[in-house]
């Protein structure tokens, strides 16, 4: 599947992997992109006619390396025991949620907020109703009440 720009794929091993107790199945998310990405990841089963009853890996922030770097893929060796896992079966099915969260860090931004001052005194300016400038010219007082126009 794909997801923030990466390949991913699921690894699951029915009979476990190198560190596997005995009757317990592993579970890896595995990066199949040529760069590297820091993910929070968790993977979820749901029991198929008690919801409620979940096996989970808990939400973990990895750093998932680039694909045959060997550093590319996160999981669990001794995710459930094969056992538990076949209850989770819907008619041969068994379905897998897979939760990631990109940690994608950004410089900091400031930000300023426009000052709207200048164009609001402008609109005041030009509003003959809402203006209370006056000018004095030739000994006379205009203002925008009584202005020559």
């Amino acid at each position: 599947f794909s997801c923030f720009g990466h390949q991913w794929t699921v690894k699951i091993y029915p009979g476990g992997k190198d560190r596997s107790e005995e009757g317990n199945v592993a579970v890896f998310l595995c990066n199949e992109s040529p760069e590297s990405i820091q993910a929070c990841y968790k993977i979820i089963l749901k029991h198929p006619t008690d919801q409620a009853q979940r096996i989970y890996l808990a939400d973990q922030l990895k750093t998932f390396g680039a694909e045959r770097s060997g550093k590319e893929s996160w999981g669990n060796s001794n995710f459930a025991n094969r056992e538990t896992l076949l209850t989770y079966l819907n008619n041969g099915t068994l379905t897998i949620e897979i939760h990631l969260r990109a940690n994608k860090q950004t410089e900091p931004t400031s930000f300023v907020p426009s000052n709207p001052i200048c164009n609001n005194i402008l609109k005041g300016f030009n509003n003959e109703e809402m203006s209370d400038v006056s000018f004095e010219v030739g000994g006379e007082v205009e203002s925008a009440a009584n202005r020559r126009k």
